[in-house]
């Protein structure tokens, strides 16, 4: 393996894959004895599986409904399990998997739009039109990635790019088709449950194919990591069979997804975890990633059956499964060593093309002449429209602008709240690429809203936010601690962020699919939108906003220390644990109130204080006002294309927003060699 993604055998857990394999077959046959009891105390098991007796309600439920699903749960598990060992040795990255490099997340938005726009008599292109799905976000990601080396990071941040899109992209797609949201949604959420034999039948061959295939290509795998240049002296051709593997692996991962929905993280936790108890040859761990991702699927699985029904609702498989899969990433990391480069990688010094004064006055006379144009014009479908001023104050007048002002400074006001916070976490954590969306706290921040909207009722805005400030900075103190022994890299921080946001989204899944009629109004929030605010709330924030701003400028001298490093800041009297609590609770506090505002933002907090860097702002100070200023002005942006977009139909900001940072980062990575 490369030497950035070489795991550490000399902590290697001391259990054997062949151990972890019997237990987990242990276990298994005990699911199968529990689900089989109820037959094999009456003697009719070989009927129940071979031929039910069809005046028997509890014979045709079994061989018709559990039984499917018993195998389903197997088939997904090894199918998966073998995508995740494919993939990842040929990136030799012990992070790649279908979830992580956007495969599951391609294949889903695909499906989306199938469902959502074929007809009945396409249904024969269905698996084309996923695999085709699969294979656009892995090249995507790729390519992405391929300009830094497929390092670990940059595979893991691209993935985590097209995932973000792509899943805002199915948000979207079912905000604007509610009459499909619930059903498809619970599919998205990975549904194992089964009413006959058609999903396994359809699965079944295509596993046992692509495990041929992977199989038969074992030989050349094992060349695969040992190197590009080392493989294609001994004889490999390397791009050739590095797409034909991939493309058995995302031809593997869509037939799943197109029968079962997203089963989360199998595909990582499964191979990780054999290598980390031994497997190196391709051969071995092919085989046994499928028994092992086989064996956890179906125990997993077992476990959710036993929750459904409690309150009337289905748990979903795939989001259950996200929350024993996501922790291994954690685990990887502290049995592997995956830290990419140095921070210095990340700073773009020759990168500046402007004055930061120039900058500021643009970016300032940009918001001015933003804000005017927001407010007063509009796309009405012929072109654009300028707001009439022939009754200024009347109420027709009155109340669109009213309205378009409430939004715009809602949307700029989260701009401004989430590039403090970003800056704040970039700084203390010594981290270019964090931020408050991928260290966990806005999705801990909407967790903890969303558990309180739909299970307890709060609905007071005040004890939101305290509840969503209080999930958010439970996030950080979570992450900090993972992070306590690994302050020498700082890229640890935003691998255990990605898992800790995994483990949230999973709890999110979970939580929507059983919060009823109030699943449209919560997606629609949670894809970011300002359509729900008003006045009163974005003064609140702006206060709240402002007044942090205030205290974090005042505090530019020690977070500058902070910046230099825990050895440093303690060298110079800077009690760096107390100060780095303090400025995560600010920006914790400083997320709760944008999400409750607008809802979780992606990229607003790791885009514009990234920007503000490259652009010159270094000093901490200028750094907090120049990620300001980017910030407001991003979210004006996004806030009005949203609006106007696809008139009369309304977009989630957040997508626009999400979209703006894609692109951002698109282009960083391509100019990076």
């Amino acid at each position: 393996m490369s030497p950035t993604a070489h795991l550490d055998m000399k902590h290697a857990f001391p259990r054997t894959p062949t151990i972890l394999l019997v237990v987990l077959g242990i276990c298994c046959l005990g699911v199968l004895i529990a689900d089989f009891w109820p037959f094999l105390q009456r003697g009719l098991a070989g009927q129940v599986i071979l031929s039910p007796d069809e005046t028997d309600f509890d014979q045709i439920l079994f061989h018709y409904s559990t039984l499917p699903r018993l195998a389903m749960a197997f088939l997904c598990g090894a199918g998966l399990a073998l995508a995740g060992a494919a993939i990842q040795t040929v990136l030799r990255n012990p992070l790649a998997s279908p979830t992580t490099l956007g495969v599951g997340a391609g294949v889903e938005f695909a499906l989306t739009i199938f469902i959502l726009i074929a007809p009945a008599s396409f249904a024969m292109f269905q698996e084309a039109f996923a695999l085709a799905g699969g294979m656009i976000a892995l090249g995507a990601v790729y390519l992405i990635a391929a300009k830094r080396g497929n390092a670990t990071l940059w595979l893991i941040l691209a993935g985590m790019i097209v995932n973000l899109l792509l899943q805002s992209g199915t948000q979207v797609l079912l905000l604007f088709n509610e009459q499909y949201l619930q059903s498809v949604f619970m599919w998205g959420a990975g549904d194992l449950g089964q009413n006959g034999w058609d999903a396994t039948l359809f699965v079944l061959p295509r596993v046992a194919v692509g495990m041929i295939a992977v199989l038969a290509l074992s030989r050349p795998l094992d060349l695969l990591t040992l190197g590009d240049e080392t493989a294609s002296s001994l004889g490999a051709k390397v791009t050739v069979l590095r797409l034909l593997i991939l493309g058995f692996a995302v031809f593997i991962t869509a037939s799943v997804v197109s029968a079962a929905g997203m089963i989360g993280f199998v595909g990582l936790a499964v191979p990780a975890a054999l290598r980390i108890a031994g497997l190196t040859r391709s051969r071995d761990l092919m085989i046994y990633s499928v028994f092992t991702g086989g064996f956890a699927l179906l125990f997993i699985d077992f476990m959710v059956r036993q929750f459904n029904g409690l309150g009337g609702d289905v748990l979903p498989t795939g989001a259950a499964t996200a929350l024993f899969g996501a922790p291994f990433i954690i685990l990887i990391l502290r049995k592997a060593r995956i830290m990419p480069g140095q921070q210095s990688d990340d700073q773009h010094s020759d990168q500046q093309t402007i004055s930061k004064t120039g900058l500021s006055i643009l970016l300032t006379v940009t918001l001015i002449v933003g804000v005017v144009f927001s407010l007063f014009t509009s796309l009405d479908g012929n072109g654009f429209a300028v707001l009439g001023w022939t009754s200024p104050w009347g109420d027709s007048s009155f109340d669109i602008l009213t309205g378009r002002a409430e939004r715009t400074f809602a949307a700029m006001i989260c701009g401004a709240a989430l590039a403090v916070s970003g800056t704040l976490i970039q700084r203390v954590g010594r981290n270019p690429l964090a931020s408050p969306e991928i260290t966990g706290v806005s999705s801990a921040t909407a967790l903890a809203i969303i558990i309180a909207l739909a299970i307890f009722g709060v609905g007071q805005r005040a004890d939101l936010m305290l509840i969503g400030a209080c999930g958010g900075i439970i996030s950080l103190i979570v992450l900090l601690a993972l992070c306590r022994k690994f302050t020498h890299a700082p890229h640890y921080m935003l691998l255990n962020g990605l898992a800790l946001t995994a483990i949230l989204g999973a709890i999110v899944r979970i939580v929507l699919t059983r919060s009823g009629t109030q699943t449209s109004m919560l997606l629609s929030w949670l894809a970011g939108t300002t359509y729900f605010t008003n006045m009163d709330e974005v003064m609140i924030v702006a206060g709240v906003t402002g007044v942090l701003l205030i205290v974090a400028i005042a505090l530019r001298r020690p977070l500058e220390l902070a910046s230099l490093g825990t050895d440093q800041s303690v060298s110079l009297g800077l009690g760096i644990s107390t100060f780095q609590f303090a400025m995560m609770l600010l920006a914790a506090i400083l997320a709760a109130a944008a999400t409750l505002l607008v809802g979780p933002l992606s990229f607003v907090g790791l885009m514009a204080p990234h920007l503000a860097r490259v652009a010159g702002y270094r000093l901490a100070g200028g750094h907090l006002l120049g990620s300001v200023l980017i910030g407001v002005n991003v979210m004006m942006v996004a806030e009005w294309l949203a609006r106007n977009m696809l008139y009369p139909q309304q977009l989630p900001t957040g997508l626009i927003a999400a979209l703006i940072g894609t692109s951002y980062f698109l282009l960083l990575a391509a100019r990076k060699r």
